[in-house]
């Protein structure tokens, strides 16, 4: 799900607007810290791009995960993945601290309880931080958690409007089918289950893929990234996802105007 600040505002003219889908690819974190945490699974798990390895708190008291920033970079997003916080209905809300040293820390996403495990991006208004803190309440229950992203979310030039599935209605599973010999039908056993979706950004400006998707698409070669597609109208449809084929752009128009199509995959919460 993504959980937008009230204080960001989010204008509903031109190209962008509250349903522009976004992206969190770029990651700016140095460093964590969590109030607690067990010796199989550390807090610094966190900053691995794989959903196998994960955080977990050493008790089911309010947790902070303190994450360290550049303070000379803007951020605008903190994403989690691969948690449990909605199965443990744990409360949770987003803090920053901004340069100076001794800076108190400023709520900037309120607390909330997820609806379920899927990935969450929380987005806020840009600023130069040192610090961001995800604040956990689990009522007693051990909260976990896999991936953490924290960085300058990149928001694409247009909107999607049909031929799209959302990533967590992409489900795609291996099955096995059991069959007497009489030809009665014994059951089903699911193997595994994934997701997988694709989407078409077309009338791309040229300037805009240069300077502003070209270098995700460098980076989606080897990084996962999370995916909102419809943020506004749809906030708990998002992903942590990465590439399955290789994006390659190509001239739309006369004009320059390019287009380029997305495969993806990613896991069930």
């Amino acid at each position: 799900m993504i959980v937008i600040s009230p204080n960001l505002t989010l204008s509903v003219s031109g190209d962008y607007g509250p349903n522009s889908p976004v992206i969190g690819w770029e990651s700016v974190i140095s460093a964590v810290v969590a109030e607690s945490e067990t010796t199989d699974y550390p807090a610094s798990n966190l900053l691995n791009e794989s959903t196998a390895l994960r955080w977990q708190a050493g008790s089911g008291a309010t947790q902070y995960v303190t994450f360290t920033v550049p303070g000379t970079e803007l951020i605008d997003y903190l994403a989690i993945a691969r948690h449990n916080f909605g199965t443990i209905q744990a409360t949770v809300s987003v803090e920053t601290q901004e340069p100076g040293g001794g800076e108190p820390w400023v709520e900037v996403i309120s607390g909330f309880i997820p609806a379920d495990d899927s990935p969450i991006i929380g987005r806020f208004t840009p600023q130069h931080a040192v610090g961001v803190r995800l604040k956990i309440q689990p009522a007693g229950q051990i909260p976990r958690a896999a991936v953490a992203y924290a960085g300058r979310l990149l928001i694409m030039q247009r909107r999607i409007y049909v031929g799209h599935t959302p990533i967590n209605y992409g489900r795609s599973a291996r099955i096995t089918n059991a069959r007497a010999e009489s030809g009665d039908f014994l059951g089903r056993i699911v193997l595994s289950e994934a997701l997988d979706t694709s989407v078409e950004f077309q009338n791309l400006t040229p300037a805009w893929y240069r300077e502003t998707l070209e270098p995700f698409i460098e980076a989606s070669k080897e990084a996962p990234f999370f995916f909102a597609w419809r943020p506004s109208t749809y906030p708990t449809e998002v992903g942590f996802v990465w590439m399955t084929n290789e994006p390659r752009p190509s001239n739309q128009r006369p004009n320059g105007m390019m287009q380029i199509s997305f495969q993806m995959g990613g896991v069930k919460h």
